[in-house]
């Protein structure tokens, strides 16, 4: 069964030098969820700088965090090295408010993606962040493989 996680610039684009507003989206097991956010643009060179030091063995976990502070927090995606394997596990928690500020909807899901996998992603985010591609950053994996 397969995995997929996408980041995506919004319809409504706003972004400046230091931030930039993204949509993730995920689909595993059946469940899929949503989001709309806005990040640093430190935040994403922090995390495309550990998730390229994973292959290398020189990182253990990247971790990229979408929203203002935990309270309001949007996205958490954790990747981390599958053991003794050359694969990584990608755990992904997405949240949006519901009908009410108030409501909270989350979807929490991890899957098993290839070196593959995380090397386009992280292109493509790089060059999504950049806007030198209007495209989407997704990475894809395994839901069934056990890591």
């Amino acid at each position: 069964m397969t995995a997929d996680f996408s980041l995506s610039l919004p319809d409504d684009l706003t972004a400046d030098a230091d931030f930039v507003d993204l949509c993730a989206s995920v689909a595993c097991r059946g469940f899929s969820g949503r989001t709309d956010f806005t990040i640093s643009r430190r935040d994403v060179d922090r995390f495309l700088a550990d998730a390229a030091n994973l292959s290398t063995k020189s990182s253990d976990t990247a971790q990229l965090l979408g929203g203002w502070d935990d309270a309001e927090e949007r996205l958490r995606l954790r990747i981390t090295r599958a053991g003794l394997s050359d694969r990584f596990i990608a755990r992904v928690r997405i949240a949006t408010t519901g009908p009410r500020d108030e409501q909270w909807n989350r979807v929490e899901t991890e899957f098993v993606c290839p070196p593959a996998a995380l090397a386009a992603f992280l292109t493509d985010l790089t060059r999504l962040v950049a806007r030198t591609r209007t495209a989407t950053a997704s990475l894809a994996g395994d839901a069934e493989a056990i890591a």
